[in-house]
């Protein structure tokens, strides 16, 4: 009986010790600086899709963080990457990657120490489906009219994804597919 105390004492503990880790309304992050420096700790819950997140490291100390000032950040298993001022959802990683837009920060101050500046950010709204080329660095908007159009343009060097393309064998809602078939061709 002495046992069963002692353990759930201990258990007790670290349960306490992992609660303390994490605050209240925040979520378990891992942040990647601008000169990519990694940090761990946390971040307030809704922090993405407001464009800025509020980070406590493990330390304790505070810092907010725009998009224009990380270069990724994992919340919870879910990778996310900070381009053109804001935070975009990777779906799928590869030497094509799909992404999907989490905030829009165009047209909001952004600050550089005392220096101000007035966000641009990408075309497209919260939601939107985005197309990043490992290779060049770039960024493509895929719309429901113009997804075919893109992918055929940005994914040419996969002669398996142009079949499918030009038979209309992808569909908007199967991106996530032609992507990762993009990733696996030879």
């Amino acid at each position: 009986m002495k046992k069963a105390i002692a353990m759930f004492a201990i258990l007790a503990l670290v349960g306490l010790q992992v609660n303390a880790q994490v605050p209240a309304g925040f979520q378990k992050a891992s942040i990647t600086l601008a000169n990519n420096q990694q940090l761990e700790g946390s971040i307030k819950e809704g922090g993405i899709i407001k464009g800025t997140v509020q980070f406590v490291g493990a330390n304790g100390s505070k810092k907010n963080f725009s998009a224009a000032e990380l270069n990724a950040l994992t919340v919870n298993g879910d990778s996310f990457l900070a381009l053109s001022n804001d935070f975009y959802k990777v779906q799928v990683n590869g030497k094509a990657s799909l992404l999907q837009k989490q905030s829009d920060n165009s047209g909001k101050m952004l600050f550089n120490g005392s220096e101000a500046t007035v966000a641009s950010t990408t075309e497209g709204k919260i939601g939107e489906w985005y197309l990043l080329i490992a290779a060049n660095g770039d960024l493509h908007l895929l719309g429901k009219k113009n997804f075919d159009i893109v992918l055929g343009t940005a994914l040419a060097d996969c002669p398996a994804l142009m079949v499918d393309l030009k038979a209309k064998q992808i569909s908007y809602e199967q991106l996530a597919q032609a992507v990762t078939k993009y990733n696996s061709c030879k």
